[in-house]
Protein backbone atom coordinates (compact mmCIF):
# COMPACT_ATOMS: atom_id res chain seq x y z
CA UNK A 1 0.00 0.00 0.00
CA UNK A 2 1.61 3.24 -1.12
CA UNK A 3 0.37 5.25 1.27
CA UNK A 4 1.70 3.12 3.94
CA UNK A 5 4.91 1.92 2.71
CA UNK A 6 7.08 -0.25 5.12
CA UNK A 7 10.21 1.34 6.46
CA UNK A 8 13.52 -0.50 5.15
CA UNK A 9 15.26 1.32 8.15
CA UNK A 10 15.35 -1.05 11.40
CA UNK A 11 14.89 1.18 14.07
CA UNK A 12 11.88 2.96 11.46
CA UNK A 13 10.17 -0.41 11.75
CA UNK A 14 10.21 -1.12 15.21
CA UNK A 15 8.81 2.01 16.01
CA UNK A 16 5.72 1.84 13.42
CA UNK A 17 5.08 -1.93 14.52
CA UNK A 18 4.84 -0.59 18.25
CA UNK A 19 2.58 2.29 17.33
CA UNK A 20 0.27 -0.50 15.08
CA UNK A 21 0.44 -2.82 18.57
CA UNK A 22 -1.14 0.10 20.23
CA UNK A 23 -3.36 0.83 17.91
CA UNK A 24 -4.82 -2.50 17.57
CA UNK A 25 -5.02 -2.54 21.77
CA UNK A 26 -6.86 0.81 21.80
CA UNK A 27 -9.78 -0.36 19.00
CA UNK A 28 -9.76 -4.11 19.28
CA UNK A 29 -13.29 -3.43 20.85
CA UNK A 30 -14.20 -1.36 18.11
CA UNK A 31 -12.57 -3.08 14.60
CA UNK A 32 -12.30 -7.11 15.03
CA UNK A 33 -9.05 -8.05 13.40
CA UNK A 34 -8.70 -11.60 12.63
CA UNK A 35 -6.58 -12.46 10.09
CA UNK A 36 -3.65 -10.83 11.95
CA UNK A 37 -3.79 -10.00 15.39
CA UNK A 38 -2.09 -7.36 16.78
CA UNK A 39 -1.27 -10.07 19.72
CA UNK A 40 0.97 -12.34 16.94
CA UNK A 41 2.61 -8.82 15.57
CA UNK A 42 3.43 -8.02 19.47
CA UNK A 43 5.47 -11.45 19.49
CA UNK A 44 7.03 -10.91 16.30
CA UNK A 45 7.87 -7.47 17.43
CA UNK A 46 9.49 -8.93 20.95
CA UNK A 47 11.13 -11.32 18.75
CA UNK A 48 12.80 -8.54 16.57
CA UNK A 49 13.78 -6.38 19.86
CA UNK A 50 15.47 -9.87 20.92
CA UNK A 51 16.83 -10.16 17.53
CA UNK A 52 18.46 -6.47 17.08
CA UNK A 53 20.03 -6.69 20.65
CA UNK A 54 21.80 -9.58 20.63
CA UNK A 55 23.40 -8.15 17.55
CA UNK A 56 24.15 -5.19 18.95
CA UNK A 57 25.86 -7.62 22.14
CA UNK A 58 27.47 -9.80 19.61
CA UNK A 59 29.10 -6.13 18.12
CA UNK A 60 30.52 -4.63 21.39
CA UNK A 61 31.82 -8.22 21.69
CA UNK A 62 33.80 -8.46 18.90
CA UNK A 63 34.66 -4.36 19.15
CA UNK A 64 36.14 -5.53 22.36
CA UNK A 65 38.23 -8.44 21.14
CA UNK A 66 39.17 -6.21 18.47
CA UNK A 67 41.03 -3.43 20.92
CA UNK A 68 42.81 -6.51 22.77
CA UNK A 69 43.96 -7.54 19.63
CA UNK A 70 45.58 -4.60 18.40
CA UNK A 71 46.79 -4.51 21.99
CA UNK A 72 48.25 -7.86 21.86
CA UNK A 73 49.51 -7.17 18.15
CA UNK A 74 51.39 -4.02 19.57
CA UNK A 75 52.71 -5.83 22.12
CA UNK A 76 53.92 -8.57 19.98
CA UNK A 77 55.80 -6.00 17.20
CA UNK A 78 57.53 -4.96 20.23
CA UNK A 79 58.73 -8.53 21.57
CA UNK A 80 59.71 -8.73 17.94
CA UNK A 81 61.72 -5.46 17.95
CA UNK A 82 63.90 -6.85 21.34
CA UNK A 83 64.66 -10.23 19.44
CA UNK A 84 65.58 -8.75 16.31
CA UNK A 85 67.94 -5.84 18.05
CA UNK A 86 68.99 -9.08 20.17
CA UNK A 87 70.06 -11.32 17.02
CA UNK A 88 71.15 -7.92 15.08
CA UNK A 89 74.26 -8.36 17.93
CA UNK A 90 75.07 -11.97 17.03
CA UNK A 91 74.24 -11.68 13.22
CA UNK A 92 75.05 -8.26 12.21
CA UNK A 93 72.17 -5.91 10.82
CA UNK A 94 72.36 -7.48 6.92
CA UNK A 95 70.64 -10.14 6.24
CA UNK A 96 72.11 -13.64 6.11
CA UNK A 97 71.82 -17.35 6.64
CA UNK A 98 71.75 -17.00 10.48
CA UNK A 99 68.83 -14.25 9.76
CA UNK A 100 67.11 -16.59 7.80
CA UNK A 101 67.56 -19.70 10.03
CA UNK A 102 66.16 -17.24 13.47
CA UNK A 103 62.62 -17.56 10.99
CA UNK A 104 63.07 -13.84 9.46
CA UNK A 105 60.78 -13.76 5.52
CA UNK A 106 61.58 -12.44 3.22
CA UNK A 107 64.94 -11.76 3.06
CA UNK A 108 64.53 -8.75 5.48
CA UNK A 109 65.39 -8.09 8.96
CA UNK A 110 62.59 -6.07 9.53
CA UNK A 111 59.58 -7.00 11.59
CA UNK A 112 56.79 -7.68 9.38
CA UNK A 113 54.35 -4.90 8.45
CA UNK A 114 51.93 -8.00 7.57
CA UNK A 115 49.72 -9.67 10.62
CA UNK A 116 50.30 -13.43 9.90
CA UNK A 117 53.89 -12.55 9.18
CA UNK A 118 54.51 -11.35 12.54
CA UNK A 119 52.56 -14.24 13.98
CA UNK A 120 54.54 -17.07 12.31
CA UNK A 121 57.61 -15.31 12.88
CA UNK A 122 56.74 -15.11 16.72
CA UNK A 123 56.45 -18.95 16.84
CA UNK A 124 59.51 -19.26 14.87
CA UNK A 125 61.68 -17.25 17.34
CA UNK A 126 60.36 -19.43 19.98
CA UNK A 127 61.67 -22.18 17.76
CA UNK A 128 64.59 -21.10 17.35
CA UNK A 129 65.81 -19.97 20.81
CA UNK A 130 65.06 -22.93 22.13
CA UNK A 131 66.97 -24.57 19.95
CA UNK A 132 69.55 -21.85 20.84
CA UNK A 133 69.14 -20.80 23.97
CA UNK A 134 72.82 -19.28 23.82
CA UNK A 135 71.34 -16.72 22.39
CA UNK A 136 68.42 -15.83 24.06
CA UNK A 137 68.98 -12.25 26.38
CA UNK A 138 66.48 -11.58 29.32
CA UNK A 139 67.46 -8.51 29.75
CA UNK A 140 66.47 -7.34 26.00
CA UNK A 141 63.30 -9.90 26.40
CA UNK A 142 64.11 -12.08 23.53
CA UNK A 143 63.89 -15.54 24.79
CA UNK A 144 61.78 -18.56 23.81
CA UNK A 145 59.25 -18.57 26.65
CA UNK A 146 58.49 -14.74 25.98
CA UNK A 147 57.90 -15.31 22.48
CA UNK A 148 56.23 -18.28 22.92
CA UNK A 149 53.33 -16.75 25.88
CA UNK A 150 53.26 -13.63 23.34
CA UNK A 151 52.21 -16.40 20.69
CA UNK A 152 50.27 -18.07 22.12
CA UNK A 153 48.46 -14.93 23.54
CA UNK A 154 47.89 -13.22 20.32
CA UNK A 155 46.91 -16.37 18.84
CA UNK A 156 44.30 -16.63 21.13
CA UNK A 157 42.82 -13.47 20.67
CA UNK A 158 42.79 -13.83 17.09
CA UNK A 159 40.91 -16.84 17.14
CA UNK A 160 38.44 -15.25 19.44
CA UNK A 161 38.13 -12.43 16.96
CA UNK A 162 37.10 -14.76 14.24
CA UNK A 163 34.46 -17.06 16.33
CA UNK A 164 32.81 -13.47 17.05
CA UNK A 165 32.71 -12.48 13.47
CA UNK A 166 31.22 -15.78 12.70
CA UNK A 167 29.01 -15.73 15.90
CA UNK A 168 28.08 -11.85 14.69
CA UNK A 169 27.09 -13.47 11.31
CA UNK A 170 24.60 -16.04 12.21
CA UNK A 171 22.98 -12.87 14.72
CA UNK A 172 22.63 -10.70 11.82
CA UNK A 173 21.30 -13.43 9.75
CA UNK A 174 18.85 -14.62 12.45
CA UNK A 175 18.03 -10.60 12.76
CA UNK A 176 17.43 -10.37 9.33
CA UNK A 177 14.94 -13.43 9.12
CA UNK A 178 12.75 -11.53 12.18
CA UNK A 179 12.46 -8.53 10.61
CA UNK A 180 11.45 -10.15 7.49
CA UNK A 181 8.85 -12.03 9.52
CA UNK A 182 7.85 -8.46 11.32
CA UNK A 183 7.50 -6.89 7.85
CA UNK A 184 5.68 -9.13 6.46
CA UNK A 185 3.23 -9.69 9.55
CA UNK A 186 2.93 -5.79 8.85
CA UNK A 187 1.97 -5.88 5.52
CA UNK A 188 -0.74 -8.31 5.89
CA UNK A 189 -2.30 -6.16 9.07
CA UNK A 190 -2.44 -3.17 6.72
CA UNK A 191 -4.14 -5.36 4.13
CA UNK A 192 -6.46 -6.27 6.59
CA UNK A 193 -7.09 -2.77 7.98
CA UNK A 194 -7.61 -1.50 4.13
CA UNK A 195 -10.82 -4.18 4.73
CA UNK A 196 -12.09 -2.89 7.62
CA UNK A 197 -11.29 0.80 7.89
CA UNK A 198 -12.90 3.73 5.39
CA UNK A 199 -10.10 5.12 3.38
CA UNK A 200 -10.87 8.20 4.49
CA UNK A 201 -11.29 6.89 8.58
CA UNK A 202 -9.19 9.09 10.91
CA UNK A 203 -8.92 6.15 12.89
CA UNK A 204 -5.56 5.11 10.38
CA UNK A 205 -3.87 7.65 12.48
CA UNK A 206 -4.43 5.69 16.13
CA UNK A 207 -2.53 2.62 14.16
CA UNK A 208 0.34 5.62 13.09
CA UNK A 209 -0.88 5.24 9.45
CA UNK A 210 -2.12 7.31 6.86
CA UNK A 211 -5.60 6.91 5.90
CA UNK A 212 -5.20 5.81 2.27
CA UNK A 213 -7.50 7.82 0.74
CA UNK A 214 -5.20 11.25 2.11
CA UNK A 215 -7.35 13.34 4.48
CA UNK A 216 -10.27 14.72 4.69
CA UNK A 217 -11.04 18.39 4.99
CA UNK A 218 -12.05 18.82 9.06
CA UNK A 219 -15.47 19.63 10.13
CA UNK A 220 -15.69 22.78 11.85
CA UNK A 221 -15.91 22.94 15.71
CA UNK A 222 -19.62 23.06 16.65
CA UNK A 223 -19.68 25.04 19.87
CA UNK A 224 -17.25 26.11 22.64
CA UNK A 225 -17.84 26.21 26.08
CA UNK A 226 -16.39 28.28 28.66
CA UNK A 227 -16.14 27.77 32.50
CA UNK A 228 -14.23 30.67 34.52
CA UNK A 229 -12.21 29.08 36.96
CA UNK A 230 -10.77 32.18 39.01
CA UNK A 231 -7.47 33.89 38.93
CA UNK A 232 -7.95 34.77 35.46
CA UNK A 233 -8.27 31.77 33.62
CA UNK A 234 -11.17 30.17 32.14
CA UNK A 235 -11.15 26.43 31.10
CA UNK A 236 -12.51 26.31 27.06
CA UNK A 237 -13.50 22.43 26.14
CA UNK A 238 -15.52 21.50 22.61
CA UNK A 239 -16.43 18.36 21.23
CA UNK A 240 -14.00 16.54 19.00
CA UNK A 241 -14.75 17.25 15.18
CA UNK A 242 -14.57 14.91 12.13
CA UNK A 243 -11.05 14.35 10.60
CA UNK A 244 -9.66 16.89 12.84
CA UNK A 245 -5.69 16.37 14.00
CA UNK A 246 -5.50 19.23 16.20
CA UNK A 247 -7.57 22.55 16.91
CA UNK A 248 -6.33 26.43 17.12
CA UNK A 249 -7.33 28.05 19.91
CA UNK A 250 -8.60 31.86 19.25
CA UNK A 251 -9.47 34.80 21.54
CA UNK A 252 -10.04 38.63 21.75
CA UNK A 253 -11.49 40.95 24.40
CA UNK A 254 -15.30 41.09 23.61
CA UNK A 255 -16.12 44.03 20.81
CA UNK A 256 -12.70 44.77 19.88
CA UNK A 257 -9.99 43.40 17.42
CA UNK A 258 -9.09 40.51 15.49
CA UNK A 259 -9.07 36.62 17.24
CA UNK A 260 -5.05 35.77 18.05
CA UNK A 261 -3.94 32.28 18.51
CA UNK A 262 -3.20 31.41 21.92
CA UNK A 263 -2.62 27.80 21.34
CA UNK A 264 -2.84 24.84 19.48
CA UNK A 265 -3.67 21.27 21.00
CA UNK A 266 -4.59 18.02 20.18
CA UNK A 267 -6.96 17.26 22.92
CA UNK A 268 -10.57 18.85 23.27
CA UNK A 269 -9.59 20.74 26.39
CA UNK A 270 -7.44 24.08 27.03
CA UNK A 271 -7.22 26.76 29.76
CA UNK A 272 -6.46 30.12 29.02
CA UNK A 273 -4.17 32.08 31.44
CA UNK A 274 -3.25 34.95 32.82
CA UNK A 275 -6.20 37.06 31.42
CA UNK A 276 -7.55 40.83 32.58
CA UNK A 277 -10.09 39.56 35.94
CA UNK A 278 -13.62 41.43 35.09
CA UNK A 279 -13.09 41.46 31.10
CA UNK A 280 -15.11 39.42 28.63
CA UNK A 281 -13.36 37.38 26.71
CA UNK A 282 -14.47 35.75 22.84
CA UNK A 283 -12.99 32.60 21.91
CA UNK A 284 -13.08 30.44 19.42
CA UNK A 285 -11.56 27.01 17.93
CA UNK A 286 -10.40 26.15 14.60
CA UNK A 287 -10.20 22.67 13.70
CA UNK A 288 -7.31 21.21 11.47
CA UNK A 289 -5.50 18.30 9.72
CA UNK A 290 -2.07 18.56 7.92
CA UNK A 291 -3.59 19.27 4.73
CA UNK A 292 -6.58 21.99 6.20
CA UNK A 293 -7.80 24.35 8.52
CA UNK A 294 -11.91 24.25 8.99
CA UNK A 295 -14.24 27.13 9.32
CA UNK A 296 -13.83 28.68 12.85
CA UNK A 297 -16.75 27.37 15.52
CA UNK A 298 -18.95 30.22 16.97
CA UNK A 299 -17.35 32.25 19.36
CA UNK A 300 -18.79 32.29 22.78
CA UNK A 301 -18.02 34.56 25.63
CA UNK A 302 -17.31 34.35 29.15
CA UNK A 303 -16.76 36.86 31.91
CA UNK A 304 -12.79 35.99 33.21
CA UNK A 305 -12.99 35.99 37.48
Amino acid sequence: MATNPTPTNDAELMVLCGQVVQGCMELEGAIEIWDTPGALLQELLNSGHAALADVEKQKNERSALRRELRERDMESERILSHCRLRLAALFGNGFNEQWESAGFPDRSTRVPEVFAKRQALLAQLAAYFTANPLHESQDMRATAAICEVTHESLSRVRADVDHYKSVLKTAVQKKNAALKRLRQTLRSLIAELGQLLPADDVRWRRFGLNPPAGESRPEPVGQVMLTAVGQGTLRAQWPPALHALRYHVQMRMMGGGNFATLSTVQGTETQLQDLPPGEFIEVRVIAANSQEEAAPSPASTALVG
